[in-house]
């Protein structure tokens, strides 16, 4: 019987290529008793050779340059997929101005993604021959079984797994490293999709700071503080502490410190990465409500502190040498005598004070507090740079659709490399402008401004907003929508994507 409701908050997600088989052979071998896929950059020619002895030549004349979607065909020794991926030529790569063309990883990611869910269930193993893919290709690949695999409920079985590497394309300690990265980011992305797909009553303030916790308890080179509400107090941060006013659970600071002993050489690093995800465990919009239809997924409003915990999982568990701090604001915008209205004053932790004109634009709050924490580190913890990630706008959803993310910066340098790491992970940000003449219509008469204002522009806003908490430090600002309405590509079931994950892990993984 399929599991229909988790109890609890439990990470990591069940993992699948972690257990899977790693090998390397010269031909290909079908399993009669199970599934075989192959996945190819090889040249059409070559790929008909391989398959001539295990295809009839009108099965063989199916087989076309560029087809990605997986050929299947029934033969004597069993079942075949057959994925052709191609390589990307110097053309396309230049086309749709570097955003939406499918770099090698992607292609293979989302080629490969689905194979998993549909296969035939009653087969227990599956084969995947990696026939001389690229390094980005069979990283891509491999990240797309581990997030097919991905099921809030588990209901389907995972099956008995092997990969086996064929061709001369990567060295055998190639193919194993990138075993290694792909099974980590996978998995740190299911890590985000599991968070954001918990239910809001199981992810509480206190039960998400416990789990996030737990998780990194036993890592290398990782610490984790959590500030309380009388630690907020202390601190002033009047913000995060205005929006989490009202729930029953009071609101926390979780802060992930990772110091690794051998760091990276890179002309961008001066200093730790400070990384900021908005965590608003439920929004019902506050006093001012949202309408029930738009609260319906509002479990999904702490996507930005999935993002970052997924990002700091891949990072912590392959001990990549960049030095990072990740902050979580965690609260709920819950309804209540002690929620906070329009028209109040919140005194922020830098000293501004906000007057309130729509309590449902309450993550902006709770990351600006945040903001200041980071950016406010002396000595060695001072940031060189920092990144938030948030739910933040309806407005950017409106702009740019649900699967491209709103990217602001106040340093090209660093938008430029957070950019190019989303094209070449599948993961697209779009650069937005920070209008600053917009900063008018944020202006109060009793207070340093407001939180919300009427009419357009409001993801530049919502930006404008937070820029006000970083002073001098470079900064970017991701606005993401951190769902997929419906089954596509490495996304077998429609909810949580763990969108920023691969991107941040790109831009980690090339500084």
């Amino acid at each position: 019987m399929a599991q229909t409701e988790k109890k609890t908050l439990t990470l990591p997600p069940r993992p699948l290529l972690k257990k899977a088989k790693l090998s390397f052979q010269k031909d290909l071998k079908l399993d009669p008793k199970g599934s075989t896929v192959l996945v190819s950059q090889s040249s059409l020619k070559d790929i008909k050779k391989l398959l001539k002895d295990h295809l009839f030549s009108w099965q063989l004349d199916l087989l076309k340059d560029g087809i990605s979607k997986p050929l299947h065909f029934q033969t004597e020794k069993g079942s075949l997929d057959v994925i052709l991926l191609g390589k990307n030529s110097k053309k396309e790569s230049k086309s749709h101005h570097g955003l939406l063309q499918e770099s090698s990883y992607t292609k293979a990611r989302d080629a490969v993604g689905n194979v998993l869910t549909k296969r035939d269930q009653k087969k227990k193993s599956t084969i995947i021959h990696f026939e001389n893919l690229e390094k980005e290709a069979l990283k891509g690949a491999m990240v797309g079984l581990e997030m097919g695999a991905y099921d809030y409920v588990d209901n389907f079985a995972l099956p008995q797994l092997s990969l086996i590497y064929q061709g001369d394309e990567l060295k055998k300690d190639e193919v194993k490293q990138t075993y290694k990265e792909a099974h980590l980011l996978g998995e740190g992305v299911n890590l985000a999709r599991e968070l954001v797909n918990t239910p809001s009553g199981f992810k509480t303030p206190g039960a998400y700071s416990k789990a996030v916790t737990k998780l990194f308890k036993n890592i290398p080179n990782v610490k984790v503080n959590v500030w309380n509400e009388a630690r907020l107090k202390k601190e002033k941060m009047g913000l995060i502490l205005g929006v989490g006013g009202g729930a029953s659970e009071k609101p926390c600071l979780v802060h992930i410190q990772y110091r690794p002993k051998k760091l990276v050489k890179s002309k961008m690093l001066n200093g730790p990465i400070a990384f900021v995800g908005k965590g608003i465990t439920f929004d019902s919009g506050g006093l001012d409500i949202k309408p029930s239809g738009a609260m319906r997924n509002m479990k999904k409003d702490m996507g930005g502190s999935a993002c970052m915990v997924g990002t700091a999982y891949y990072l912590t568990q392959s001990q990549t040498g960049v030095p990072c701090d990740f902050y979580l604001p965690l609260a709920e915008n819950a309804i209540d005598a002690l929620s906070f209205r329009p028209g109040d004053i919140l005194h922020a932790r830098n000293g501004k004070t906000v007057e309130i004109h729509n309590t449902d634009a309450e993550g902006r709050l709770v990351l600006g507090d945040a903001l200041d924490v980071a950016v406010t580190q002396k000595g060695k913890d001072k940031p060189c740079m920092v990144v938030d990630a948030a739910t933040l706008t309806g407005a950017i959803k409106v702009g740019l659709g649900s699967s491209i993310g709103g990217l602001f910066s106040n340093d090209d340098k660093l938008a430029a490399s957070l950019e190019k790491a989303a094209q070449g992970a599948g993961d697209p940000l779009w650069r937005m402008p920070l209008d600053q003449s917009l900063r008018a219509k944020m202006k109060s008469h009793v207070a340093d401004m407001t939180n919300a204002v009427d009419g357009f522009g409001g993801a530049i806003t919502a930006a404008l907003f937070l820029e006000s908490f970083v002073g001098e430090t470079p900064w970017a600002h991701m606005d993401l929508y951190a769902w997929v309405d419906g089954p596509k590509g490495p996304f077998s079931r429609a909810g949580a994507n763990g969108q920023g994950v691969q991107t941040l892990a790109h831009f980690l993984n090339h500084l």
